[in-house]
């Protein structure tokens, strides 16, 4: 449910002692870092948790929390979506920061400004994009902080080139500029470019070392097959991280291995034993999600990707690819529409094992790989709510932290609840810290942290998104606060407030 509600009347409760603007009362409390369960009361003053106590607390505003689950804001270090309207609807999925790393924007500076402009309900960040940069650099592409610009110029031939050393200068000139704005660190479409020199790949991240950001990286191969396969992108990736020392994350480990997940854990993990700063993370779908005209889809390789063409929806006719040829027209039409590849059975019992597999890798943080709603093949912005039933998307843009919560804990039992908000919460904010010490203050429900906390039903909350019907918001968030403003109410939307704020990147002493 949702809808326009005041808090100045729904369920408030006015105290004239009051000593906290908003209380969280008698909920379970869970934080992942200092391994607090245990029923307690939460005060919050302006932005920031101020108490967590036993005792009863005083607030101006009361959310009783009695028999549900208190945790931070779950924190999406993979997000395409950051309009309004897919921030609400992550909202209702309990996120309350969500972060465009993977491919990131430029100029960065154009791009939070946009954003500050509009407000967003919940808070957001930006890598700096080495794609944008490369589209400027070898199409001579005007960028203006939209992402936009990629969606629309990703068949282009230039950028998926190897560049030249002089052209390898001028797109690390740009991504530097764009550190120097505020971004969250280098975001590396390198499977999307695949011609790139191996040199070009070393020099970004030796850059993102030297100036203490993390790099997040969407590996040069990813086939099911050899040769290019997802060993030889993972070797490269792994290998980079011993030559830099960078801090490098390996984007969407489960659709990157599809079903050499097993092989593909044990080497990642085997690479973290060896002490190489590297992440990774999941998200709990079998089916990846991308504009059809990347390199990966062409009909000629389709075999070593291991999906066939009629495994590929499009989203923008709610279509099924019929077959190569068609495939190949459509590439060539309209090589920017989203396309949904379905690389797992997800009602199979092997095939969830798999994904299991990908879930449970070591630290993996839960991360959605959200691409923004859109409309008759128009990206949904603007003030819009609720979402339309006619608009496109992948479910896990409004699924993926209730689905891994609702059916991947409460109905598998394949991690724990704990674990579970760990991995959405705490994790993300490590990877990021290095980037800004902002998410020191995130990703855990303590005194001093900010308040960024959601409020769920454990035995309630799911996913209701499917693929044929992504509009469909999650169930079970309760409340949601973000900065300390409440922007979920029993259940419902806030729509006149607008909470969110910008995370920039600044330098850690």
């Amino acid at each position: 449910m949702s809808g326009l509600i005041s808090l100045a009347t729904a369920c408030t409760i006015l105290r004239p002692a009051a000593h906290y603007d908003v209380v969280i009362e008698g909920g379970r409390v869970i934080d992942p870092e200092t391994g607090l369960d245990a029923v307690r009361n939460v005060g919050i003053r302006g932005d920031m948790i101020v108490r967590i106590a036993e005792r009863p607390l005083k607030g101006a505003t009361v959310i009783d929390a009695h028999g549900l689950v208190v945790a931070p804001g779950f924190i999406d270090i993979h997000s395409h979506a950051l309009t309004t309207p897919s921030m609400r609807q992550q909202a209702l999925d309990g996120v309350t920061t969500t972060l465009e790393l993977e491919l990131g924007s430029l100029p960065v500076g154009e791009a939070y400004s946009l954003l500050d402009r509009e407000g967003r309900p919940i808070n957001y960040g930006f890598s700096v994009s080495w794609s944008l940069a490369r589209m400027q650099v070898m199409d001579g592409l005007s960028i203006d902080g939209s992402t936009a610009t990629y969606q629309k110029n990703v068949a282009k031939p230039g950028w998926r080139e190897a560049a030249s050393r002089e052209q390898t200068s001028q797109i690390l000139a740009l991504v530097e500029q764009g550190l120097d704005q505020g971004g969250l660190g280098i975001g590396v479409m390198l499977g999307y470019a695949p011609a790139t020199s191996p040199e070009e790949y070393v020099a970004v991240n030796q850059l993102a070392a030297a100036r203490g950001v993390p790099t997040f990286t969407h590996v040069r191969y990813a086939n099911f097959a050899a040769p290019g396969s997802i060993f030889d992108g993972l070797e490269e990736f792994i290998d980079v991280a011993r030559q830099t020392n960078a801090r490098m994350h390996f984007c969407h480990i489960n659709s990157s291995s599809w079903r050499n997940i097993e092989k593909v854990r044990s080497l990642f993990e085997a690479a973290q034993a060896e002490g190489l700063k590297i992440s990774t993370e999941a998200y709990p779908y079998g089916a990846g999600s991308t504009t059809i005209g990347a390199a990966r889809y062409a009909p000629e390789t389709l075999d070593r990707a291991g999906i066939r063409a009629e495994d590929i929806y499009m989203t923008d006719t709610g279509e099924w690819v019929q077959d190569v040829d068609e495939l190949a027209a459509i590439r060539a039409e309209r090589p920017s529409s989203i396309a949904i590849f379905h690389f797992l059975n997800e009602a199979d019992g092997a095939d969830q094992a798999l994904l299991k597999h990908a879930l449970l890798t070591r630290d993996a943080a839960i991360a959605s790989d959200g691409m923004p709603y859109s409309v008759d093949g128009q990206v949904l912005e603007g003030n819009i709510w609720p979402i339309p039933e006619n608009a496109d998307a992948h479910p896990r843009v409004a699924g993926t932290f209730a689905r891994v919560l609702g059916t991947w804990v409460r109905e598998r039992g394949a991690m724990t609840l704990n674990e579970a908000i760990r991995r959405s919460t705490l994790v993300p904010a490590q990877i990021m810290e290095p980037a800004s010490p902002s998410f020191a203050r995130k990703g855990r429900l303590q005194e001093g942290m900010d308040a960024d906390i959601v409020v769920f039903d454990f035995d309630r909350i799911a996913d209701q998104s499917t693929y044929e019907a992504p509009y469909r918001g999650s169930e079970g968030v309760r409340y949601l606060l973000v900065t300390g403003t409440p922007l979920i109410w029993d259940g419902q939307l806030d729509l006149s407030v607008l909470p969110g704020r910008p995370i920039r990147r600044q330098p850690v002493d």
